[in-house]
């Protein structure tokens, strides 16, 4: 099961303001591994327990006491904490207009000279740790928090995390998510087809507009992006109900739709017959 962040969740205290979601207070028993999305930059304050971050040829440990910046996008990783205790973390969340807004007002306009790539952990310096303090107190007192201070603190932040030691390479990561260039098309929308993934998410992945996305998509396929992944996507649901024994909704969700009434809804329009009906015509051949 894939899962999205943010989102609004129940059982996890929430800060938003409107439909933006600014922060989450996340304290859970121990996790194993989980491909998560991330439909915003995220960074992670690791409170208590730490954080796995698996990578095709590595994983990366975040310890209690770090700070985790993220770039959105797909990331495989745990939460782990000693026997007998909750996996605690704050997740604060960031546009790219955000970001580009602070770099320009605070004059970070040069790129930095180091690498940037699509996670950075910095230790917690006094500062970021009272920081971090002061922002889980909110969470106390939602009702009476005024949501202009959510964006004076994300502010604040960016500021105390580019006078830590590690600035260049704050900055650095930082001027990578404004200056990233849009990536190709084709290769996201095949690289992702079989995520329960909105056009919405499809065109921030791609660094654009949703227009610009569906513009663009258009323009290389000669039709429109919800047709096109429909389509890819049912034809790849036809053929694992003619070749595998898995079940109707297992199918349905392996290619990526979450309602499964929906899918057998429009697998039906597409095919003349229920994807069921499938399964029992090839039985009786």
């Amino acid at each position: 099961m894939l899962l999205k962040f943010p989102k609004d969740q129940d059982d996890q205290q929430i800060l938003k303001a409107g439909a933006t979601h600014f922060a989450m207070l996340k304290q859970r028993n121990r996790v194993s591994n989980r491909t998560v999305f991330l439909k915003e930059n995220t960074l992670i304050f690791v409170i208590h327990g730490y954080k796995l971050l698996h990578f095709d040829d590595t994983t990366v440990k975040v310890e209690a006491g770090s700070l985790l910046m993220l770039k959105r996008g797909f990331y495989v990783m745990s939460d782990n904490v000693p026997d007998g205790l909750q996996f605690r973390s704050l997740l604060l969340y960031f546009s790219d207009e955000q970001l580009r807004r602070f770099l320009h007002k605070s004059g970070y306009t040069e790129p930095a000279q180091a690498a940037a790539g699509h996670h950075l952990t910095v230790p917690l310096t006094p500062l970021l740790e009272s920081f971090r303090n002061q922002y889980t107190d909110y969470f106390a007192h939602m009702q009476q928090l005024p949501p202009e201070v959510l964006a004076l603190k994300l502010y604040e932040l960016f500021l105390l995390l580019t006078a830590t030691p590690q600035k260049q390479q704050v900055l650095a990561f930082l001027q990578s998510i404004v200056r990233a260039q849009p990536a190709d098309i084709a290769y996201i929308v095949r690289a992702h087809l079989f995520q329960p993934l909105s056009l919405a998410e499809l065109a921030k992945l791609s660094g654009r507009s949703l227009a610009s996305f569906k513009r663009d998509f258009q323009q290389l396929f000669q039709t429109s992006p919800k047709k096109w992944i429909n389509e890819q996507r049912l034809a790849h649901a036809h053929t694992l109900l003619r070749t595998t024994p898995a079940q109707v909704a297992e199918i349905a969700m392996e290619c990526g739709f979450e309602n499964v009434p929906h899918f057998i809804h429009i697998f039906r329009q597409r095919y003349g017959i229920t994807p069921n009906s499938i399964r029992t015509k090839n039985a009786i051949i």
